[in-house]
């Protein structure tokens, strides 16, 4: 197992190494600033600390301060540097200066500072909804249930 996930991580490195190495400085230092303006590095040390203390929660004979050391071993900005291909994917020069003029409007800056809310109350409202879905789900198959047994 340890070899496996070994081998993963080394896939990994090597195939982020060589996509990294196609973006343009120019088109770098715009993904760079998107992803500073969007709060991605703060998003991703963010998702590590839950996981870490998913890790916590779950691995409870393990002593907190390899938890604490391990943190310190740990920077989101592995992650980012392993994201930056997908923006460059994804994203011409072009559509990366206009998304930042955006970002840095005034308009832009107000989706920013209202989008975290917007995601948990869309989230909340997607689980009412996904709840009346399955409670329907559920209604139908059982009154489909009934009538074939009616039939019979």
């Amino acid at each position: 197992m340890k070899l496996k996930t070994s081998l993963v991580v080394l896939i990994l490195i090597v195939c982020s190494a060589f996509l990294r190495a196609d973006v343009t400085p120019e088109k770098r230092i715009e993904i760079d600033r998107m992803l500073k303006l969007t709060g991605m590095g703060k998003l991703v040390d963010q998702m590590m600390n839950q996981m870490i203390a998913g890790f916590r929660a779950n691995m409870k004979d393990v002593p907190s301060d390899f938890w604490d050391r391990f943190a310190q071993k740990v920077h989101g900005s592995e992650m980012i540097e392993m994201i930056i291909p997908l923006y460059d994917k994804y994203y011409s020069l072009e559509d990366l200066r206009a998304v930042n003029a955006f970002y840095t409007s005034p308009a832009g800056q107000r989706v920013l500072s209202t989008l975290p809310q917007i995601m948990k109350e869309s989230m909340a409202i997607g689980q009412q909804w996904g709840a009346k879905i399955s409670k329907q789900a559920v209604e139908e198959v059982k009154a489909e249930m009934e009538g074939k047994k009616a039939k019979e």
